[in-house]
């Protein structure tokens, strides 16, 4: 998810860089003590290179979400895919990548995952955690993860919500926001972002208990070391899907239900949190009718009831069938 859920494919990206790195046994060498307790900095790296590969596979999709999400793009799109045509027409190729995220943030997810996890667990813990543990501890990642995700998804939004024949460059966006709000104005939107993002928690714990259906639907049962747990980390749960038996076509039929689940779960946050960081109220600074007073930007309720009593309910899924292409 970064705006956006981590998915499948940030997934599948962890299992490759799990069997370049490890030893006969599965472990990587010099990255992993004995108990299976992953270095922090390869749960950061393999998040880093899942958040890449990711950006490269759907940033012309978050693009799209963004337009259909914002009020001035309205109804201009029939469709997703008329949208990346019109866009390419009208702003070449490299407009389907304004706003590239840094892939940074799913490291901090994946980083900060660990950390709530080995909270709930002993540290010799050999047992999988329950649904709830892995729940909390997404969830709390999510959270951690929005003190970034928040100041890059406003400037990321800003260059792509522009008009097509506005050339906006990151730092440009960066110097406008501080100089109208303020340092603070980079984290307009950090309650909604903070909220959307506890999506990680359905997203681990849906994708873990499809893993568990399948395994359980297995026959002949799976091996015993499969529900056997060497240390809690994505990286160790990476390196026991790898070998618990279950097939690529099961594990990113996971991913994707997860996916799905987490999106829908918290969709109409995204939408409003678009629409509070797109619009620039050079309003807040001074009130005009009140010579100095400065004004207060609406804040996320506000921006939520207005969208939906001018717009219907169906603003609040605004952007979804690019999204879950994405």
């Amino acid at each position: 998810m970064t705006g956006d859920s981590l998915g499948e494919s940030s997934r599948s990206v962890i299992h490759s860089e799990v069997g370049s790195i490890g030893s006969d046994n599965g472990k990587g060498k010099g990255k992993s003590n004995g108990n299976g307790n992953t270095h922090p900095v390869v749960d950061f790296t393999a998040g880093v290179i899942a958040g890449a590969a990711g950006l490269i596979v759907g940033q012309p999709f978050d693009v799209v979400k963004v337009r259909y999400q914002t009020p001035q793009y309205a109804g201009r799109y029939s469709s997703t895919f008329s949208a990346l045509g019109s866009i390419v027409k009208e702003e070449k190729v490299k407009g389907l990548f304004k706003g590239v995220t840094s892939p940074m943030i799913n490291g901090v997810v994946f980083t900060s995952y660990s950390f709530f996890m080995k909270l709930q667990l002993p540290p010799d813990s050999i047992h999988e955690p329950s649904l709830g543990q892995i729940f909390l501890a997404g969830a709390g990642s999510g959270v951690v993860g929005a003190m970034l995700t928040c100041p890059i998804e406003l400037i990321k939004i800003r260059e792509q919500s522009a008009p097509p024949h506005v050339n906006t460059s990151t730092l440009g966006v960066v110097k406008h926001i501080v100089k109208v709000d303020g340092l603070r104005g980079l984290f307009r939107g950090f309650q909604a972002t903070a909220m959307r993002d506890l999506a990680y928690g359905p997203y681990f714990c849906t994708y873990e208990a499809m893993l568990r259906f399948f395994k359980y639907m297995k026959t002949p049962p799976l091996p015993e070391n499969t529900h056997r747990h060497e240390g809690h980390t994505l990286i160790d749960e990476a390196e026991m899907e790898l070998s618990s038996g279950l097939t690529w076509t099961e594990l990113m039929t996971a991913g994707g239900i997860a996916g799905v689940t987490a999106w829908l779960a918290t969709f109409p946050l995204d939408v409003f949190k678009t629409r509070l960081q797109s619009a620039s109220w050079p309003e807040s600074r001074t009130n005009p009718a009140s010579e100095g007073v400065k004004v207060k930007p609406p804040g996320l309720w506000k921006v939520a009831t207005t969208a939906v009593r001018q717009e219907g309910w169906r603003v609040m899924f605004a952007g979804l069938g690019p999204t879950l292409i994405r």
